[in-house]
């Protein structure tokens, strides 16, 4: 009965063993850099095949109105009208490259779109204690200010608002890791005194 109860437990402790051996894989989002690009040999085929995701919040405005002035009824008026549109690209929102080059490339969040990021250094018009990262790529506008930028989407000028600026690209990287290891237990030694 003893026997058995081992021979039980060796069976239970088999898969045990064998999934300690196993790898170890984990996915992480990791800025896409001009690092990135060097130490996986991208090219533009390669940009093309990978998931891109926005890092921050993207907020475009664009502000479209007309006016009219006057006098009627003995008095002077204005009428105006405005409408504001605006897109959102919330941080994590999944995107694809349509077309890139040396140091950007265009990514599209949604069909008939696309935003420019790049990784050549911009003029923000911020203080040096928050301006990017070098080598990630940013949202590009070719005017930021410290507060906004112009952007074009959809053949259609925006103005890229909020801390847009702080958007770049990231990437997904999946790493596996496999360790074996072996284990000696050695018996040691006597000295043989016989021969003495």
């Amino acid at each position: 009965m003893n026997g058995i109860v081992h021979l039980l437990g060796a069976v239970l402790l088999a898969p045990v063993l064998l999934a300690a051996c196993a790898g170890q894989e984990f996915y992480e989002h990791l800025p896409f850099t001009e690092g990135v690009v060097q130490d996986y040999d991208l090219d533009a085929s390669s940009r093309r095949r990978l998931q891109y995701f926005v890092s921050d919040d993207i907020h475009l405005v664009r502000v479209r109105g007309d006016g009219r002035r006057g006098v009627a009824d003995g008095r002077l008026f204005d009428r105006s009208r405005q409408e504001i549109e605006e897109i959102v690209v919330t941080g994590g929102t999944p995107g694809i490259v349509l077309a890139s080059g040396l140091d950007w490339m265009a990514v599209s969040f949604e069909r008939g779109g696309y935003l420019y990021f790049t990784s050549r250094p911009q003029n923000y018009g911020l203080d040096v204690s928050t301006r990017p990262i070098e080598g990630r790529y940013y949202l590009y506008a070719p005017d930021w200010n410290g507060r906004s930028g112009t952007i074009m989407y959809d053949n259609q000028q925006y103005q890229a608002v909020d801390e847009s600026w702080r958007s770049f690209l990231l990437v997904d990287r999946s790493a596996v890791s496999e360790t074996r290891g072996a284990r000696a237990i050695l018996p040691g030694r006597t000295l043989d005194t016989s021969r003495r």
